[in-house]
C-alpha cells in the first residue's frame, strides 16, 4: 500500500460497507423528497437518480441544500467517522498525531453540466497551510470503472505547484454558476501521465494533497454522486489554526496573531 502511494501519488482502497451507504442513500432521499413538496414536486419514486433530476430541473439550489443537509445527518456525520479512513489515513500520512477530518462534502453532477466540476489542480493551492493532508475520493451507488471516475497526473504529487489561474467557471471559460478555479496550465503538467483510477462503489481514492487531479466529463445519463473527505496531519503545519481552508490569496481569510510555531 504504502510503496505504492509513494509512487504514483494514489491508491484505491475499499471504505465503506453497503449498510453504511444504504443508510446515507435513504437519508438523502427522504431530505429530498421533504424539500420537494416544499416547492411543490410531485413524486411517488424513490429512485434517487429520478429524485435528483426532477428537483436539479426545478431548483439546483434546493437539490444544494439537500446535499448540505445531508453531510450533516447522523449518518452523514458516522461517514466522516468510518474506521478505513483513520486507519488508511494514518499509514499514509505516517501520522500518531490526533487526525482531522473534514467531510463528506457531497457532490452531484449532472450529464453535460459543468457545475460541481474542476479543471487541473492541486489541493496545495486551496490549502496552502497544511503541509501533510489526503484526499479522499468516493464515488457511491455505482462503479466507476470505465474511465467515469477522475483524472489524476501519476506522480505529481512529487512537485510543488506554484502557478495557477484563478478564475470562477470551467475548462478556461468564466462562467458565475460554476466552481472557483485554481487551474494549473496544461503546458505544466502535461509530461505526466494521465490516470483513470478504476474505482468501486464503496472505494475511494486516497491521494496526496501535492497530486494534480481534474473532474471528468459525464457523457452517460446518469447522474453521479460523489462524496469527498480531506484528512489532516497537523504536526509539522506553521499554524495551530483550527480552520483548515485558511487561505491568504485575498486578505478575507486571515490567521490568527500569537499563535503560529515559533
Amino acid at each position: 500500500m504504502i510503496s505504492k502511494y509513494k509512487k504514483n501519488g494514489f491508491i484505491v482502497e475499499k471504505v465503506f460497507s453497503d449498510k453504511e451507504i444504504k443508510a446515507f442513500e435513504k437519508t438523502f432521499v427522504q431530505i429530498c423528497k421533504m424539500q420537494m413538496k416544499k416547492i411543490n414536486i410531485k413524486i411517488n419514486s424513490n429512485n434517487i437518480q429520478t429524485i435528483a433530476k426532477k428537483l436539479w430541473k426545478k431548483n439546483s439550489q434546493a437539490l444544494e441544500e439537500c446535499c448540505l443537509m445531508s453531510r450533516n445527518t447522523k449518518e452523514g456525520h458516522e461517514l466522516a467517522g468510518n474506521k478505513k479512513i483513520l486507519e488508511i489515513s494514518k499509514i499514509l500520512l505516517n501520522s500518531k498525531s490526533p487526525l482531522i477530518v473534514s467531510g463528506p462534502s457531497f457532490f452531484v453532477n449532472f450529464p453535460k453540466s459543468s457545475e460541481k466540476k474542476y479543471t487541473w489542480h492541486s489541493e496545495q493551492n486551496w490549502y496552502p497551510k497544511r503541509r501533510n493532508f489526503l484526499n479522499i475520493w468516493c464515488p457511491i451507488f455505482e462503479d466507476r470503472v470505465k474511465k467515469n471516475s477522475m483524472a489524476i497526473k501519476e506522480g505529481s504529487h512529487k512537485s510543488d505547484w506554484f502557478y495557477f489561474s484563478e478564475y470562477k467557471g470551467y475548462n478556461g471559460k468564466k462562467d458565475d454558476t460554476s466552481n472557483v478555479q485554481y487551474e494549473i496550465p496544461n503546458n505544466l503538467v502535461k509530461k505526466f501521465k494521465t490516470i483513470f483510477p478504476n474505482v468501486k462503489k464503496n472505494d475511494g481514492i486516497f491521494f496526496n494533497g501535492k497530486s494534480v487531479h481534474s473532474s471528468i466529463d459525464n457523457n452517460s445519463k446518469k447522474v453521479f454522486f460523489t462524496l469527498v473527505f480531506r484528512v489532516y496531519d497537523y504536526q509539522n503545519d506553521l499554524t495551530l489554526s483550527s480552520n483548515w481552508a485558511d487561505i491568504p490569496y485575498n486578505q478575507k481569510s486571515l490567521g490568527h496573531p500569537n499563535i503560529n510555531v515559533e
